[in-house]
């Protein structure tokens, strides 16, 4: 098994990472009132009050960090920024690498550790900003850099 430091990756420098943009797939949202901890399908997962909870249309749950979360999501009508409602994460690059193992992930500021499998993808949205995409959920809400 692989495993992976976030505060120390930078997928520019695998050969084998390649660039991809999310789809313009919406998600539920709410904010955190307090700090806990979500079960995500890859590990659990530490946030702290006030970052963002998002719920895919899939059920699936994941938190982002709320000073992250204003830089990459727009809401949609008739939510307004700042509340809880519907959001779409805007078309950023970001870079991906297959995993070709099992790989655990170490997550920056002690948030958790999540588990590739292999095929997954490790996926880097900004400098020490990394986590994991299950390869089915990657397949629909991201494209790669070249592909429409």
């Amino acid at each position: 098994m692989r495993v992976l430091v976030a505060s120390t990756l930078c997928l520019a420098d695998w050969p084998d990472s390649f660039v991809a943009r999310k789809r313009p797939v919406q998600v539920d949202v709410q904010f955190a009132t307090a700090d806990g901890r979500l079960e995500t399908r890859e590990g659990t997962v530490s946030y702290r009050a006030g970052d963002a909870l998002l719920t895919a249309a899939t059920g699936e749950s994941w938190p982002v960090a709320h000073a992250r979360f204003l830089e990459t999501y727009d809401s949609v009508a008739p939510t307004q920024p700042g509340q809880a409602g519907r959001y779409v994460k805007r078309a950023l690059p970001v870079r991906a690498l297959r995993a070709t193992e099992p790989t655990d992930l170490r997550l920056a500021e002690q948030r958790g550790t999540l588990h590739a499998k292999l095929g997954d993808l490790i996926v880097e949205h900004a400098p020490g900003d990394i986590g994991i995409v299950a390869a089915d959920i990657f397949a629909c809400t991201y494209v790669e850099q070249g592909e429409d």
